[in-house]
């Protein structure tokens, strides 16, 4: 396992966090990372690389399930010394979108009535996000809530429609449930925090 060289800790690291901190104040608006040329494992995605090394560090817990390999796990921990820990107890979940993960989903905290931050954050691996209609999407998603003027859509590429609706049903006792950052293989990155409204309009 080599530890990250091209990836600066603190210029790139507050580059790329600016670009989440807007994804998440503009929930449902695409934006993308820089692109890095990075020595991660093959399975986890360069925008998911990115999160880990601008978000975490040794007070930071997390979880990759299922399609993940414990390479991956182990590469995270070394660039970033966040603590590896069970699903159930993580800060950060990577997930495979593609994957049957309702079991997953349902398995990560949501926090407390009278802490609710102390949730969750799913970072959600798919194939393609995009703001327009693309050929053969999975769902096309409409957003509404907090951040969002009138309503925002997407559409997906790589999630299936199950893994929407259990977040629907995790997330509808608000401040309850889990925050969702959805990443694809082209550095764009989509944030839909709990308090965000998911309806479904089309799925194939």
């Amino acid at each position: 396992m080599i530890k990250e060289v091209s990836f600066d800790p603190i210029f790139d690291a507050q580059q790329a966090f600016r670009v989440l901190l807007d994804a998440f104040s503009h929930p449902g608006t695409l934006y993308c990372f820089e692109n890095y040329e990075l020595s991660q494992p093959k399975e986890l995605t360069t925008s998911n690389a990115i999160v880990a090394l601008s978000l975490f560090d040794n007070n930071i817990s997390f979880h990759s399930s299922g399609f993940y390999s414990e390479t991956v796990e182990k590469y995270i921990h070394l660039n970033t010394s966040a603590k590896i820990e069970k699903i159930h107890e993580a800060d950060y979940v990577f997930l495979n979108g593609k994957d049957s993960i309702t079991n997953q989903i349902q398995a990560c905290k949501t926090g407390e009535l009278s802490y609710p931050e102390k949730n969750a954050t799913l970072i959600i691996s798919v194939e393609q996000l995009s703001a327009m209609s693309i050929a053969n999407i999975d769902c096309h998603l409409t957003l509404s809530g907090p951040g969002i003027q009138t309503e925002q859509n997407i559409f997906i590429k790589g999630l299936a429609i199950q893994n929407i609706q259990t977040l629907q049903i995790v997330n509808a006792e608000f401040p309850l449930g889990v925050d969702i950052l959805l990443t694809d293989a082209f550095e764009n990155i989509c944030a839909i925090p709990r308090s965000i409204a998911l309806q479904i309009i089309q799925n194939n």
